[in-house]
């Protein structure tokens, strides 16, 4: 309770003195733009839910906070810090017990704009960094890069993202009757889709849609489909709820999301 304390403290501020806001929660994936230089967006997830029941054992995920840092640097350039907090009850038993709890998703990405496209032209861009190993299995410093386009019509935007990287992790081998732990790195296959409608009688709303994936090497696809809202509330503040649902047996069952984005000026 005390890290949560510090910190509502820490947003108080942030949340009193908002002049802009604009960001891609609550999606997997990301845009095509950046922050403006020496400026701050603050995109906050405070309840996250997501159930897993194939393979393995059944897990029930809790996430707060989900935290993405982006800061405005020179030439078109932002640099993003993220994670993600996880309590997880693995075993299922009528009411949620905490089996475990980690961070996950952690990293830091450089994104840049490099055209600024209009009409049916689109902004494009790239993001790469690190993601670091602070979830239950990570054993190495892994990397991740993406392209991504971004088409900025009259009453929809659309964005595609496609890339890839590397996982390390251990992982069971059999070594002749005994099963062994090894350290092994594969390859991983990113793909997302946005679809945003700005709903024009409602001031401030949009139904918003996402299909993402992601395939690692020697294992089955994992792919996913969004449903959700974002409005844009009083105080240049951005509010969304959204709803998941995985595609295959392999794939989260289903989750829900509800966050907030805060755009913090110099």
């Amino acid at each position: 309770m005390g890290f949560i304390r510090n910190l509502i403290v820490f947003l108080l501020p942030f949340i009193i003195c908002i002049n802009n806001a604009f960001a891609l929660r609550p999606f997997v994936t990301t845009d095509a733009d950046v922050v403006e230089k020496g400026k701050i967006e603050l995109e906050f997830g405070y309840f996250g839910i997501k159930e897993e029941k194939n393979p393995g054992r059944d897990e029930l995920t809790i996430e707060f906070p989900d935290i993405r840092f982006n800061y405005g640097l020179l030439w078109d350039t932002e640099l993003v810090l993220e994670t993600v907090g996880e309590f997880v009850d693995d075993r299922q038993k009528g009411s949620f017990e905490l089996r475990e709890q980690q961070f996950s998703g952690t990293a830091a990405f450089l994104k840049k704009v490099w055209h600024w496209g209009e009409g049916i032209v689109p902004n494009i861009a790239t993001e790469a960094g690190l993601i670091f190993p602070t979830e239950k299995g990570g054993e190495r410093i892994d990397f991740e890069g993406t392209g991504i386009l971004t088409w900025e019509l009259k009453d929809v935007t659309f964005h595609t993202t496609i890339g890839g990287g590397t996982e390390r992790k251990r992982r069971p081998k059999m070594l002749g009757e005994e099963e062994i732990e090894v350290e092994e790195t594969r390859g991983v296959f990113i793909y997302g889709s946005i679809l945003d409608f700005e709903v024009k009688r409602i001031k401030g709303f949009h139904l918003v849609s996402e299909y993402s994936l992601e395939k690692v090497e020697k294992q089955n696809i994992e792919h996913q489909v969004l449903g959700g809202i974002v409005w844009e509330g009083p105080w240049n503040m951005e509010f969304d709820a959204a709803t998941f649902w995985g595609l295959n047996s392999d794939s989260i069952d289903w989750g829900m999301t509800t966050g907030v984005t805060i755009f913090i000026g110099k």
